[in-house]
């Protein structure tokens, strides 16, 4: 597997939660991994309401 596809991937993830906080739920599955590809092959977002407080329980990705 391609550890900087996933490392891809991941920081997109964490890019876009950051950038629309209206994103309460993500699921990707199943992601595969071969050599050095990397494949979403079904994804799921769920929108609610941006919560106005940050969770403090969640941290930030950084690059």
């Amino acid at each position: 597997m391609s550890r900087q596809a996933l490392r891809s991937v991941l920081l997109r993830l964490a890019a876009l939660v950051e950038d629309l906080p209206e994103v309460v739920e993500l699921d990707l599955n199943p992601v595969v991994c071969r050599c050095e590809d990397l494949l979403v092959v079904d994804a799921k977002i769920r929108v609610g309401q941006a919560s106005l407080a940050p969770d403090p329980a969640l941290r930030r990705l950084r690059g």
